[in-house]
């Protein structure tokens, strides 16, 4: 088949039909499944092309041959649905002809939203599927990719599991594994790395301009300079108490009257205005506004800079920009044109340009999983920012952080944490224990010593990253909750259940008083605090909060489902209620199979937890086998001393009684 799939859609709906076909265009699939058969032939890194751009077709009783010849080249249908997709003439008769041709079982709908319509109550099934799709009786299984439904994202891999004939459930889950994996050290200092105090990010931004200044002075001295300092200072003069008459003024609304007025200054020194738009979409970068960031630096890539150096600067901050939307391959080849602009790198004013742009081009390798390719390029980095700004400066900070995250990636945790460390020793000295960096480097030594399985070490990197966020953004912030929910959860499976249940109630209080007891991440706090209720033996306590996290989790279809179950279950059997026990059981089973395909040792904890209720209600018989076969399973991942491999010990040990 020429294409992977053909979209349909009405006229009307053509933004979710460019939306999806973009989507899957640049869909990367997860590494496991490369090379699998599938109904498109064995699978590669992308999907083959699929077909969007037809022009709605004059009125006429068939279908142009273009159309029905790109029917028939491809694998599946792909049917866009609302109230216009079910009243379009060619959306029907594409469905008829796709039928014909005895592919029906391959056609599958997107339900979307309509920009003039508000989302309500669900509409009946002829005024959203072309009437072709209904003659059959059923209502098509569909992809609902309105907020009310599946979600966007949702709805994606959906469409996409269908196309390469996959369950739903194993390509989500090797899906969330990749942007896991990508993801995991950022995340852990996202939290506090970028989302900063206004003050600290004003001052990013006045650091910034002012290099920018003093470096043109020394090199100019022209009254380019002196217009830089003007707009600097304009920019802030609204923070002045007397001007903002009490009101507070954020970070962002200094950057957005900055991006405002921008515009219309120094158009006689496009090279200056173009410096400092880079700046600013660093700031907005730093400050989590990527959209902001994006559109600014690529407007101002029309201004006719004269200095290479400064297009280059301008390329890699759109590069960063692409990185930040998974756009891993768009940044590879932008990060590339920036360096063809700088063929003599010794020559440049500012020699880190260069080692960032190559840092910058490593890190988007690595979400491409080239991570043979990215480290060569942080190497070469690593080795011109020592032999130019010295061997303890910021910059070769920088590079180590780069090498521990790819590194990480690649699944060498031990030469991520050397590296996390030599940064976080340069960051300690030159910016002192209070810089978000040094923040940040405790978290990644912290997220690297837990994949390692050293909870002890992780432990104490994220207390020390923990102590230092409270003292930057306060105790109360919401991202500290998330600190405190990490740190308690390595606690919990150190069987510290006492000190774990002072962090989560901390982690649930902050919580609460910013969310409704249903949010998504108030799943892992609950169930990680009804662990350390039932771990001190305050069962009732355990029982509500488990109920509390299950319904958070199935409110979103969060992967906790099967986990909250099974400890639950354990807990109902525990107090006698048998049959509870049993009935939760038996839902888990399925559900930890299919959401955690990789970790045997989950599925293990179910039929482990089962032999135990068993054994509770004096069926030993029964109990036995299902004890001896889970419980080696359970102590290849888990250390006797921990709270998972203790249980499991302790149960098997009751056999023998």
């Amino acid at each position: 088949m020429r294409y992977s799939a053909f979209i349909s859609y009405n006229h009307r709906d053509r933004g979710w039909a460019a939306w999806l076909h973009r989507e899957l265009e640049r869909y990367r699939l997860p590494k496991a499944l490369i090379g699998r058969d599938s109904p498109i032939g064995p699978l590669g890194r992308r999907l083959p092309p699929v077909f969007q751009d037809r022009e709605e077709l004059a009125a006429s009783t068939n279908l142009a041959g273009s159309v029905k010849s790109a029917l028939e080249q491809a694998d599946s249908l792909i049917v866009v649905c609302s109230s216009n997709g079910a009243k379009s003439h060619w959306v029907n008769e594409e469905v008829r002809e796709f039928t014909r041709l005895g592919r029906r079982d391959r056609i599958q709908c997107l339900i979307v939203s309509e920009a003039d319509t508000p989302e309500g109550p669900p509409r009946p099934a002829n005024e959203i599927f072309p009437p072709a799709l209904l003659q059959f009786g059923a209502e098509p299984l569909a992809a609902d990719a309105r907020k009310s439904g599946d979600g966007k994202r949702a709805a994606f891999l959906k469409l996409v599991a269908g196309v390469i004939g996959v369950r739903y459930d194993e390509l989500r889950q090797r899906d969330h594994a990749r942007r896991q994996k990508q993801l995991l050290t950022l995340a852990a200092a996202a939290s506090l790395g970028f989302l900063l105090m206004s003050g600290l990010a004003v001052f990013a931004f006045i650091s910034r301009a002012d290099a920018v200044r003093e470096r043109d002075l020394a090199r100019q001295k022209t009254i380019t300079a002196q217009r830089t300092t003007d707009f600097v200072k304009g920019l802030f003069q609204v923070s002045d108490p007397s001007e903002s008459k009490g009101q507070s003024i954020t970070a962002l609304e200094v950057l957005d009257r900055g991006a405002r007025e921008i515009q219309g200054q120094l158009n006689n020194e496009p090279d200056v205005k173009a410096e400092l738009i880079s700046t600013l979409s660093e700031v907005y970068m730093g400050l989590g506004s990527y959209h902001r960031a994006d559109d600014l630096i690529r407007r101002s890539l029309s201004l006719n800079v004269s200095r290479q150096e400064t297009r280059a600067r301008q390329l890699g901050v759109l590069a960063a920009s692409r990185t930040l939307q998974a756009d891993y391959d768009g940044a590879v080849a932008t990060y590339s044109r920036a360096l063809q602009l700088l063929p003599h790198p010794e020559e440049l004013q500012d020699s880190s340009l260069y080692s960032g742009l190559l840092v910058g081009k490593g890190e988007a390798l690595s979400g491409l999983e080239r991570d043979k390719e990215a480290l060569p390029l942080i190497g070469k980095a690593l080795l011109w920012d020592k032999q130019h700004d010295g061997e303890r400066s910021p910059s070769v900070a920088r590079d180590y952080e780069s090498a521990g995250l790819v590194t990480q990636y690649a699944g060498n945790l031990a030469a991520s944490r050397s590296n996390y460390d030599k940064a976080l020793a340069i960051r300690l000295a030159t910016h002192g224990k209070l810089h978000p960096k040094v923040s940040e480097d405790l978290n990644n030594l912290g997220t690297a010593a837990y994949l390692q399985k050293d909870p002890a070490a992780a432990e104490r990197y994220w207390r020390q990253a923990l102590a230092i966020n409270e003292q930057i953004v306060g105790p109360e912030h919401p991202d500290i909750a998330i600190q405190l929910n990490n740190l308690a959860r390595v606690l919990l499976e150190q069987r510290k259940f006492a000190q774990a249940q002072g962090l989560l109630s901390r982690s649930a209080k902050i919580y609460l008083a910013q969310r409704n007891d249903t949010h998504d991440d108030l799943a892992f706090v609950f169930s990680n605090l009804a662990l350390a209720k039932a771990g001190l033996g305050q069962r009732k306590q355990a029982g509500e909060l488990f109920e509390r996290a299950l319904k958070a989790a199935e409110i979103h279809n969060n992967r906790l489902i099967a986990p909250i179950m099974t400890d639950l279950a354990d807990l109902r059997c525990a107090q006698g209620d048998y049959p509870k026990a049993s009935d939760l059981l038996e839902r888990a089973g399925p559900l930890m199979k299919s959401q955690y395909p990789e970790d045997d040792w989950r599925s293990a904890w179910v039929t482990n937890t089962k032999g135990a209720c068993l054994l509770r209600q004096k069926r030993k018989a029964e109990a036995e086998p299902l004890l001896r076969s889970s419980t080696p399973i359970v102590l290849q991942r888990w250390p006797v001393q921990s709270m998972y491999g203790y249980k499991a010990k302790e149960r098997l040990s009751g056999v023998a009684r």
